[in-house]
């Protein structure tokens, strides 16, 4: 099985790690790995984390994966975007690799998508690539917003930390180059986005059961056709493909990082037999499960 972690509790224990108790957490990679390099280890096999996390690679370089697409990252000064429930594998991690990592609850993320009115998009699949190449001047402010956000977190004392770091955070998204390129204020596309974002939201929550586009459109209380018009308009890919691209994915996690059989991952996906889940793979992945799983 995929491992599926929540760590904010355990992380805001850390050394070095300054944090809004199950909101909001920062530290530095060096500082988590101190003394307990078993978490690489607990990092390597494909797993998903109940939060949104933003990495500032500011040294050294790291090999992972992203709902299975490896990106090899060999230089700094690269930002990396990882949304809940997302699968992250760490292929692997030099020495003197080093990243500020920001955690945020969901709670956290969703109050704060509410208080930016929704300009800012942060849902997979919608505009923006999970990793981003920082320039110089970006990198010079990052470390501005990262050193302002810890010294907001440790001032216990003030009442209005928390919405000091809402602030913060949103200037963070704002100074983004990419964002501001792809910020308008078009109510149609406002929508379409919103739209887009509920459903893969549901998708998310729903795919190893639900496979039909009438049960997303009919939740959403509009019609399949429109809804896949709006998805692919919004994202490039059409709803169909999404929903294909989770199982697939949660599939070849599966055969990569479990020794579940082939037919335990059918029924764990609720295909109604080995055989039908067999060639519905095949058909995304270009090859079968077994094939898969022997190529490793």
């Amino acid at each position: 099985m995929i491992q599926y972690f929540n760590w904010l509790p355990q992380i805001e224990t850390m050394n070095g790690v300054a944090s809004i108790p199950n909101e909001l957490a920062l530290f530095t990679y060096s500082d988590m790995v101190k003394g307990d390099t078993s978490i690489i280890d607990k990092l390597r096999m494909p797993h998903k984390f109940d939060f949104f996390m933003m990495i500032f690679h500011f040294a050294g370089s790291v090999n992972l994966k992203i709902d299975m697409v490896e990106y090899d990252l060999s230089t700094p000064n690269n930002s990396i975007r990882i949304m809940p429930s997302q699968i992250v594998g760490l292929e692997s991690v030099s020495a003197d690799f080093d990243a500020h990592i920001v955690v945020m609850s969901r709670s956290f993320l969703d109050n704060l998508l509410v208080y930016i009115n929704g300009n800012v998009s942060l849902r997979p699949g919608i505009r923006f690539d999970a990793i981003e190449p920082l320039q110089s001047v970006e990198v010079r402010g990052l470390e501005l917003f990262v050193n302002a956000l810890r010294r907001v977190l440790q001032n216990d004392d003030n009442p209005y930390r928390m919405k000091v770091v809402q602030h913060v955070i949103m200037a963070i998204f704002y100074s983004s180059e990419r964002l501001r390129d792809i910020n308008d204020n078009d109510p149609a596309r406002s929508s379409a986005d919103s739209i887009s974002r509920k459903f893969l939201e549901m998708v998310k929550e729903n795919f190893r059961t639900q496979r039909q586009l009438q049960f997303y459109s009919d939740a959403l209380c509009i019609t399949p056709r429109y809804l896949s018009r709006v998805v692919k308009e919004t994202t490039g890919s059409t709803a169909a493909d999404w929903i294909e691209r989770y199982v697939v994915l949660e599939a070849r996690a599966l055969l990569k990082s479990t020794d579940m059989t082939i037919q335990q991952i059918s029924d764990y996906l609720n295909f109604p037999s080995q055989t039908f889940f067999g060639k519905y793979f095949k058909r995304r992945a270009g090859m079968s499960p077994k094939e898969y799983r022997r190529l490793g």
